[in-house]
């Protein structure tokens, strides 16, 4: 992902590429990024390549997995958990996720390709679905709490 910088008077963008460049998990792809308060951190629900599927013929086509990152200062970003994944990267993606902060919760409405006992989703992109989702308690998740590819997460209902 690339960072622009703005002028205080909105007036000037500009670009560095020396340090503009940062790694970000699911930057490829559409995503979000909000300032909480209570934790100060930045937030973020994004689909992301895993390593093993970064040499994969199309990875910018891949969107079976979507994971909750946070970030201190909008450089260096953490992986808090999994919190959907889907082995098949075909017919399964998780994608252009919005989200807000609901007290101590997260709520989320994804766009979702999964099986749906009609021959599932044309594709990865062209999903089937539109899914809601509670993320309870999200400040404290960790890589322990990510979900099994039916879920989102341990702390959804």
């Amino acid at each position: 992902m690339a960072i622009v910088e703005i002028s205080p008077d909105g007036e000037i963008a500009s670009f560095d590429p020396e340090t503009g460049f940062i790694e970000f998990p699911g930057g490829a792809k559409k995503f979000s990024i909000c300032f909480d308060p209570k934790s100060e951190l930045y937030w973020s629900i994004a689909s992301v390549v895993s390593e093993q599927q970064q040499n994969a013929e199309r990875p910018d086509r891949i969107r079976n997995t979507l994971t909750l990152t946070c970030s201190p200062d909008l450089r260096k970003w953490t992986v808090r958990c999994v919190l959907l994944h889907h082995d098949d990267v075909k017919h399964h993606g998780f994608q252009y996720v919005d989200w807000l902060f609901d007290g101590d919760d997260l709520i989320a409405v994804c766009r979702t390709a999964f099986d749906d006992g009609l021959g599932g989703a044309h594709n990865n992109h062209d999903a089937n679905f539109l899914t809601f989702h509670r993320l309870r308690g999200f400040r404290k998740l960790t890589p322990s709490d990510s979900g099994p590819a039916t879920g989102f997460g341990k702390r959804s209902r």
